[in-house]
């Protein structure tokens, strides 16, 4: 198996890639941030789901939608983290852990993640983000070792993020796959122009 694992300030709908997913507090807010944009792309349609009461961010709760061709994506997978106050880093790896799973099991190997900032954990995102990237790459990887014909990609989102802070991320990244078999960790900053293979 080898990984793709690619930091890139390019929102989710901007990602080729098989699917995207959105982690999302329970009664999301579709005014700002990639929801906001999300829904924008798909003309409203996320919105229609909440305000049907169809989809409402409740822990565990899970929805998977066609982009219809509104963004390169897919599929669009929104997965609900719950109350925000309530959150905590057991439960941002369960469900992490729970995404690799299913895309593993729908065989979706290309896809982009948003991991969004938690209030009053803001100095822990860096963190978050490493461990989201070794929790969701695990289940592929006990499936597929040994396979030297299967690739996992997955692009993680970070708008607003520098080289700077995401380099320490790679590195230590770096250390940890470099155990699991063939792989390449990318930085790809478009607003720095620049991209880098750790």
């Amino acid at each position: 198996m080898k990984l793709d694992l690619r930091f890139s300030d390019r929102p989710l709908e901007s990602l080729w890639c098989q699917a995207v997913v959105a982690l999302v507090f329970k009664g999301p807010d579709l005014t700002e941030g990639a929801l906001f944009r999300l829904n924008e792309k798909m003309a409203g349609f996320l919105s229609g789901l909440q305000e049907r009461g169809f989809w409402t961010g409740s822990r565990g709760e899970s929805i998977l939608v066609a982009s219809q061709d509104a963004i390169r994506a897919e599929k669009i997978l929104l997965k609900g983290l719950g109350e925000s106050r309530d959150y905590d880093v057991k439960l941002l790896v369960s469900h992490i852990r729970e995404v690799g799973s299913t895309f593993n099991k729908m065989e979706i190997n290309e896809f982009g993640i948003h991991i969004p900032v938690f209030r009053g954990l803001e100095e822990e995102h860096a963190s978050h983000l490493e461990i989201c990237a070794r929790q969701v790459a695990n289940p592929f990887f006990q499936h597929h070792r040994g396979e030297s014909d299967f690739t996992l990609k997955i692009i993680f989102s970070v708008e607003n993020y520098t080289g700077k802070f995401l380099r320490p991320i790679a590195g230590r990244l770096r250390e940890y796959f470099d155990l699991q078999g063939e792989f390449s960790v990318v930085i790809d900053l478009e607003s720095e122009h620049q991209s880098n293979t750790i």
